[in-house]
C-alpha cells in the first residue's frame, strides 16, 4: 500500500506541456495473490479495486475486498431486473414539496422515481440510477419520469391544485437526441399543462458537454414556457461556468453547503456569497436537504427564498401530496438563527 501511494503521488506531479502545467490523477487498485488464485482472477480483483477508487473520487488507492465482487454481482442482478421493471409497472412517482421559507407555502414539487420490485424489494434511487447510468435504460427511465410527472401535474391542475413540477435531467440526457425537444412540446400540449408549470432541473454540468449546444436546447425549452434550474450550485467551478452561459431561472444550493451552514463559518460565508449572487441576478434560490428548523432560520436570514427537505416533508405519494397541497403550507419557525460554528475556517424549484 505504501508503494501504491508513492506511485500515486509521483504520477500526480505536474507535467510541463507547451509551457503549461498539466496534472493527472491516478486511481490505483491493489490485490494480493492467494493460494489457488489464478493470474486472471488476481487482475480482476485489482481492477475492481481500481474502479472503486475512481468512484470514491479518483486520486486514491483502494485495496480489494470480497465485498467488491458481491457488489458487482448485485449490480448485474439489478440491471437484469431493471430491463423489465418499467414495462411491468414496478416504478412509482413520488413528489417532495418545495416550500417558501418566508411563509411555508408549497410553491412547487420535485418528481422522484421509486422502484419496488415484484418480489417486494424497495430499491433506493442511488442503487438503480447507478445501475442504469450510461445505458439505454437511463434514457427510458428519464422519459418515463418526465411523461408521468407532466401527466400527474396536469391532473392536479384540473382538480384545482395547480403546482409546478420539477423533473431532474442531466446535461448528457438533455443533449441526447433520444429525447427530442419536440417530444417535450408535444407532451405539454397533449396534457394542456400551462406555461411555467414544468421545471427542468439540470442535475450536472459535465465539463465534457457542449455548452453551446446545451445553451441552444435550454433556450428552446424556455420558449416553450419551461423554467430552468441549476442543481448542485456551489459544488464546483463547472456550475459557475454554466451560470455564466446558460439561461437559468433558479439556483439550487448543493446539499453539502446546507449541511454545514450551522457548524462551519467557512461554509456559512460561501453560502451567503452564493445567495447574494442569486439575488443580484434576480434568481430564486432553493436549499436542498433542509432538515432542521435552525437551518430554515439561518438560510432565510441569509437571503435564501425556498427550501426542500425533512424540515417540511419527505417525498409523498399522490394521495398524501394532494392532502398537503390542499392544506397549502407548512409551519415555518421565525425564531432568529444563532449558528454555532464548530471550527474549521440541497431537485425542485418554485414557480415564477
Amino acid at each position: 500500500m505504501e508503494l501504491a501511494d508513492r506511485l500515486r503521488a509521483t504520477l500526480s506531479q505536474p507535467y510541463a506541456i507547451d509551457g503549461n502545467d498539466v496534472r493527472v490523477n491516478a486511481s490505483i487498485g491493489v490485490a494480493f495473490a492467494e493460494p489457488g488464485l489464478g493470474a486472471g482472477e488476481l487482475l480482476r480483483n485489482a481492477d475492481l479495486a481500481m474502479y472503486r477508487a475512481k468512484a470514491a473520487g479518483k486520486g486514491r488507492v483502494e485495496l480489494y475486498r470480497p465485498q467488491m465482487q458481491q457488489d458487482v454481482v448485485r449490480r448485474a442482478e439489478l440491471a437484469t431486473r431493471l430491463r423489465a421493471a418499467l414495462h411491468h409497472g414496478e416504478f412509482a412517482l413520488l413528489h417532495q414539496p418545495v416550500v417558501s421559507l418566508a411563509d411555508g407555502r408549497i410553491t412547487s414539487v420535485c418528481a422522484q422515481a421509486r422502484w419496488r420490485s415484484s418480489q417486494g424489494v424497495l430499491f433506493t434511487p442511488a442503487e438503480f440510477l447507478r445501475v442504469a447510468e450510461g445505458s439505454e435504460k437511463t434514457a427510458e427511465l428519464s422519459r418515463w419520469v418526465l411523461e408521468e410527472a407532466v401527466e400527474q401535474a396536469a391532473e392536479r391542475h384540473a382538480t384545482g391544485l395547480p403546482v409546478p413540477v420539477a423533473v431532474r435531467l442531466s446535461a448528457h440526457r438533455l443533449l441526447d437526441r433520444s429525447l427530442p425537444l419536440g417530444s417535450i412540446e408535444a407532451l405539454l400540449t397533449r396534457h394542456g399543462l400551462p406555461s411555467g408549470s414544468l421545471i427542468v432541473e439540470l442535475s450536472d454540468t459535465d465539463p465534457r458537454a457542449s455548452l453551446d449546444e446545451l445553451e441552444r436546447r435550454l433556450t428552446v425549452l424556455k420558449r416553450l414556457g419551461v423554467r430552468i434550474a441549476l442543481d448542485g450550485f456551489g459544488s464546483g467551478f463547472a456550475a459557475i461556468t454554466a451560470l455564466r452561459r446558460l439561461p437559468v431561472d433558479v439556483l439550487k444550493l448543493d446539499r453539502g453547503l446546507v449541511d454545514g451552514v450551522l457548524e462551519s463559518a467557512r461554509l456559512h460565508k460561501i453560502t451567503s456569497g452564493l445567495l447574494r449572487i442569486a439575488s443580484d441576478l434576480g434568481m430564486q434560490s432553493v436549499a436542498d436537504g433542509v432538515d432542521l428548523p435552525e437551518q430554515v432560520a439561518a438560510l432565510r436570514a441569509m437571503g435564501c427564498t425556498h427550501g426542500q427537505g425533512g424540515a417540511f416533508s419527505l417525498a409523498l405519494d399522490e394521495y398524501r401530496l394532494r392532502r398537503a397541497l390542499a392544506a397549502g403550507h407548512y409551519p415555518v419557525s421565525h425564531a432568529p438563527a444563532e449558528p454555532v460554528f464548530a471550527g474549521g475556517g440541497a431537485g425542485c424549484t418554485p414557480p415564477g
